[in-house]
């Protein structure tokens, strides 16, 4: 191209004055982007300038005709080209000229030749500096907040034909513009620029705003004349053509303002409506065919999709669906005035075409003929068969009055629905019918719920063959039980029409969770049903193992059966009649009214009359128990009170060393009769007891000495065995445990108010010595109650009727109260020094994961935490400071002591015990002291001097040693002067003084050292405070303290 001819052009239509400042512009590097093409003949330049003070840009363009050598049009964003007339397309200002000299410098200098492309953009990159100081100032300008005057939107709208409308606006305040150039709008509102249209109105988008509905036509207005090109003609720089989907767009934009249409000839100031047609459409029925047509003039579609419609002034808004029927009817009534079906068409007319014209018209007259003789009733049936296997159904849609030859209304939505509901199942069509394709567990799930669902669409029909494919459930189960024979009964199960070799491979998918177990013949059974459960749960419960096909069960799990029976209504157990001699038995004896000897030296009350009758029965019927009273309410003298009615009976009582004496004493004092012998202490003294057996009527003995005594025990059967604390064989694999077991008695009792510390097997040891075999092997009761926590239910009925608990709460009003209270200790200046060195040196041990995971390690490390919180200088050599909580403790003892109260002082270190003792030593404070060094015989001796005497009124106590088996009811404060994680250990000691026989209130305190590992301990007690409790009445669970921690719990005891 030879930049001559286009510098020509440009000196030929350009003035002088404008040449000379483009000149200036393009020189002095004001052109900042331009490009160009070049197509046709004809050269096209766009590009953005800078404005003189470097404070804007501006849009400029240049059309050149290289053949006629004329320019075609010439534009700019700028107020010269803006003021100007719309007429004036030819005027070139400054702006054009810089752009246009800028290309034709790249055509000398051959750049544009070189590129072998019509079509190119440039950036300029030597562009001048703008002068930092205008452009801040512009910035500031721009952004500043200026108040916004409201414009008006004047609307004039023109159908045009070929389903398009012209759009005419025009805008202003008071007085109102013609928008004679929808693209320079649209570029004024893009780069926020004035628009001249008057002395009296600039319009600018940062100043002036339009309302929300005006707003969505201007939107509209701007995606225009953004597309419209620098040499698109007057008419359509002015006139808004709207087509397509548009239409409606605008129209829902006019919805809720006024605005003016012309249609035809006429003028209109319509009103929007969105519904349905206010015209009457009628059904006729004429001989052998119907006739369509509609009662008067028809609305005109005036879209391509007939959803926007004029009628009478008016224009209508129809959904998308209706507007496409419409449109099509509309055709069609418009070019012949009605509609003619035949007579068999009557229906498909009725289905298809009127509902939806009911959609579109607000009225839809039928001829009175055909409303008499309309049906729609469907019926659905669904034939499901067996074909090679596989499960088949034919789907019918029948109507009354078909055959009739009335003029049906098909449902099609029902239609539908019902063939979409075998797809949902996994039907596909094949042929003339539908077969199933899915899994076993979808057609478990077909067969066992969703054809029966599909009753609700229509009828369902099986052939014989399919009824053969049985889902079997708990009515189709059997548990037997037979008459007791020996203390046994027969069990037995079956499943009807199951051959019994399935009868394991059932049982073991229902272990695994299966939700069904499929046959050998292709039925189901159906595991998930909840009396489904029941059955397998029970049988689990008893013992009952997939190799089983029949078994025995003791007598004394007929309670726990008869028990489920009455509360659940099994309706699959026959023989239940087989267990109520046994409950009716139990239930007689436990309703007796037991005499009390009258050789008993004590009143007893009305709970512990009530456990002498739980003995009575328990020990009629052959069963044992476990009688698990909280601390404090009197086991001792209730089981010497069952005792002392057992005449010429033998009993073997085992007990901790500590307590062997205590026994020893309850006895003399409440029972004298009762002959007692001790088979504790040195050898030759145990023998000889044991050797002199038949002058004793109990024999008392400990779990040490049972273990060295066992052999000289395997020829005698006693009468009773009575365990003392039975937590002490809560290890079932411990020698001593085996060694109590080992001792033959016709009945055995355990006493413990803990039967469970940590764990379910401590529950299970216990009663293996009770009753061998009622709750299984160690193997099976892991698998069965520990492992499956659904069991858990049966476990808590198999031995409620064998376990008697009673708390202090459940007999309130036979014991006097307990208040407890915690008494938070800020330590001492050096005792916090001291502590927070030793807590950070352990962090830094513990962020090694070996160190975390050796659990003796992490003790260690939390025992000496709680040591420095009692007196640093137990472990700390020559510490010269104060211990908080031995002052604490000292000012509490003071108090009160000064009003005559008793006091116990219970702590886990003994050397501690030691320190408190100086302390009060110095302050001339007498008490008395007890650990694990004190002989059993002083023990007592101790007791009942503290216990009569008023001398000395503390009493300091090692935890280990004196937290059970103590009777010290005359002190009615209890001081713990360290927490234990267990918190039924802390409440067997204070169960020391509120038990039978205190006649005060007993004041419980526990001293925490705040902001320490002792805090901690007492959050944690929290999660063992229930476990206990949940024996009989709440959850039984699984596991320990420590042993059941987190290593991030770990980590928090010791931040």
């Amino acid at each position: 191209m030879d930049f001559k001819i286009v510098n020509n052009i440009l000196l030929d239509n350009t003035e002088k004055s404008r040449l000379s400042r483009g000149k200036i512009y393009y020189e002095d590097g004001y052109v900042e982007e331009v490009r160009y093409s070049n197509e046709g003949k004809v050269l096209t330049i766009d590009g953005h300038v800078a404005s003189e003070f470097q404070n804007r840009i501006y849009n400029s363009s240049i059309v050149i005709d290289l053949e006629n050598k004329r320019v075609i049009t010439g534009m700019c964003d700028c107020q010269d080209c803006m003021s100007r007339s719309t007429t004036e397309h030819l005027s070139i200002c400054k702006h054009i000229v810089a752009i246009t000299l800028y290309v034709i410098n790249l055509l000398k200098s051959d750049v544009i030749s070189s590129l072998k492309q019509t079509t190119f953009t440039v950036k300029n990159k030597s562009k001048i500096k703008r002068d930092k100081n205008y452009i801040n100032k512009d910035l500031l300008n721009y952004f500043k907040s200026n108040p916004k005057e409201q414009i008006n939107l004047y609307i004039k709208l023109e159908f045009i034909g070929a389903n398009s409308i012209s759009a005419d606006f025009k805008i202003g305040i008071d007085k109102m513009y013609v928008l004679k150039n929808l693209r320079d709008f649209a570029y004024a509102r893009l780069n926020s620029n004035d628009l001249v249209y008057g002395v009296d109105f600039i319009y600018n988008p940062l100043n002036n705003y339009f309302c929300e509905d005006d707003e969505k036509v201007v939107d509209m207005i701007e995606e225009y004349g953004m597309g419209l090109s620098y040499i698109a003609p007057q008419r359509e720089l002015r006139y808004m053509t709207v087509k397509g989907p548009n239409i409606r767009r605008l129209m829902e934009s006019l919805q809720y303002r006024n605005f003016e249409f012309k249609f035809g000839k006429l003028y209109y100031n319509p009103k929007i409506i969105k519904g349905e047609l206010p015209i009457s459409v009628n059904l006729e029925l004429d001989d052998n065919e119907v006739i369509l047509k509609s009662n008067g003039q028809l609305p005109t579609p005036i879209s391509q999709k007939g959803d926007v419609v004029f009628y009478k002034g008016d224009i209508y808004l129809l959904s998308g669906e209706n507007g496409i029927y419409y449109n099509k009817i509309y055709k069609i009534l418009d070019e012949f005035k009605e509609i003619s079906f035949n007579r068999d068409e009557v229906s498909e007319v009725l289905t298809n075409i009127i509902p939806k014209l009911e959609n579109i018209c607000s009225e839809v007259i039928l001829d009175e003929q055909i409303k008499k003789n309309i049906s729609n009733n469907l019926i659905v049936k669904y034939y499901f068969d067996l074909e090679d296997s596989k499960v088949t159904c034919k789907v019918e849609f029948e109507y009354e009055g078909q055959e009739e030859g009335k003029f049906i209304i098909k449902d099609i939505d029902k239609e539908q629905q019902a063939i979409y509901r075998l797809y949902t199942n996994y039907f596909e069509e094949d042929k003339n019918r539908y077969v199933f394709k899915g899994n076993d567990v979808q057609l478990y799930d077909f067969l066992s719920n969703e054809i029966n669902r599909l009753k609700n669409i229509g009828e369902v029909y099986y052939s014989d063959k399919l009824k053969e494919k049985k889902i079997y459930n708990s009515t189709n189960i059997r548990i037997g039980l037979g008459e007791e024979v020996n203390h046994y009964l027969d069990f037995n199960f079956e499943i009807e029409g199951v051959d019994e070799n399935e009868y394991k491979k059932i049982i073991d998918a229902f272990k695994v969770n299966k939700r069904f177990y499929k046959l050998g013949n292709g039925s189901f059974i159906n595991l998930e049903e909840e009396k489904t459960k029941e059955v397998f749960k029970l049988m689990e419960s008893l013992g009952f193992t997939s190799s089983m096909k029949e078994m025995k069960i003791h007598s004394s799990k007929a309670l726990f059966i008869n028990d489920l029976f009455t509360e659940e209504k099994l309706p699959y157990i026959s023989g239940i009649e087989n267990t109520k001699e046994i409950v009716e038995r139990f239930k007689y004896i436990s309703s007796l009214k037991i005499d009390i000897p009258n050789n008993l030296n004590a009143t007893l009350r009305d709970y512990q009359v009530d456990a002498l009758n739980w003995f009575e029965t328990l020990d009629y019927c052959g069963f044992g128990g476990i009688l698990a009273d909280e601390m404090g309410l009197g086991k001792t003298i209730q089981t010497i009170t069952f005792l002392l009615k057992k005449e010429n009976k033998k009993t073997l009582i085992i007990t901790p060393t500590s307590l062997i004496h205590n026994w020893k004493n309850e006895f003399e004092k409440f029972a004298p009769s009762i002959k007692v012998g001790i088979a504790h202490g040195l050898k030759k003294e145990r023998d000889m007891v044991i050797k002199n057996i038949k002058e004793f009527d109990i024999i008392l003995t400990t779990y040490g000495s049972i273990r060295n005594d066992l052999e000289k025990y395997e020829e005698i059967n006693f009468d009773y065995c009575i365990i003392d604390e039975a937590q002490n064989i809560k290890n079932p694999t411990a020698l001593s445990t085996d060694a109590v077991k080992a001792i033959k008695s016709k009945n055995k009792f355990a006493l413990t108010g803990t039967p469970i510390e940590n764990n379910l097997l401590e529950l299970w040891s216990i009663f293996d010595f009770i009753m061998p075999g009622y709750l299984y092997n160690l193997t099976k009761f892991n698998a069965v109650f520990i492992r499956d926590e659904s069991h858990i239910e049966h476990l808590k009925r198999m031995i409620k009727p064998f376990i008697l608990r009673r708390t202090k709460k459940q007999v309130i009003k036979e014991l006097p109260d307990k208040i407890e209270r915690q008494f938070l200790i800020e330590l001492s200046k050096e005792q916090r020094k001291i502590y927070g060195v030793y807590v950070e040196d352990i962090q830094k041990k513990l962020k090694e994961k070996k160190a975390i995971k050796d659990k003796i390690t992490v003790f260690a490390y939390l025992t000496k935490l709680r040591q420095l919180c009692l007196d640093p200088s137990i472990i700390v050599d020559d510490y010269k400071g104060k211990s908080a909580k031995i002052e604490a403790c000292l000012e509490i003892i003071k108090e009160y002591g000064e009003e005559n109260n008793k006091i116990l002082v219970f702590s886990q270190f003994t050397s501690v015990l030691k320190n408190i003792g100086k302390k009060l030593s110095r302050n001339k404070i007498e008490y008395y002291y007890l650990d694990g060094q004190t002989k059993a015989i002083d023990r007592i001796k101790l007791v009942d001097e503290f216990n009569e005497g008023n001398e000395k009124k503390v009493f300091l106590i090692s935890l280990k040693t004196g937290g059970t088996g103590l009777n010290l009811t005359s002190a009615n404060t209890v001081i713990h002067f360290d927490p234990w994680w267990n918190p039924s250990v802390e409440d067997q000691a204070s169960d020391r003084a509120h038990r039978y026989g205190q006649k005060n209130v007993v004041e419980v305190i526990k001293l925490i050292a705040k902001g320490t590992i002792e805090e901690k301990i007492v959050k944690l007690q929290e999660s063992k405070k229930e476990l206990i409790d949940d024996i009989i009445n709440g959850n039984l669970s699984d596991g320990g303290v420590l042993k059941s921690l987190t290593d991030e719990e770990i980590l928090n005891l010791f931040k």
